[in-house]
């Protein structure tokens, strides 16, 4: 892949943040998206096989308590089926 491809914006979420990256990058005499990058770079290597694994036994715990896991995001389906004695409880 073209590095020109390769681009991601980040929003950074604090001004401390963003001023930290700053000071990174000034006393390396880099850029601010390299600092950025360097840092995701040093997070994926720790994070990445945790993050996938999570997810694996996440998965697998659904499918223990639903007997599978949901495969969208669509809206779950709530409804129920109301008993044949519905209205006892109301004193109907």
């Amino acid at each position: 892949m073209d590095k020109k491809d390769q681009r991601i914006n980040v929003t950074l979420f604090s001004t401390q943040e963003y001023k930290m990256v700053e000071a990174l990058a000034e006393l390396h005499g880099t850029s601010l998206s390299l600092v950025v990058a360097k840092g995701f770079s040093e997070w994926l290597k720790r994070h990445f096989i945790l993050e996938v694994e999570s997810f694996r036994d996440a998965e697998l715990h659904l499918k223990k308590i639903n007997g599978s896991a949901p495969t969208t995001l669509a809206e779950p389906d709530l409804s129920f089926k109301e008993d044949e004695d519905q209205h006892l409880w109301r004193g109907k």
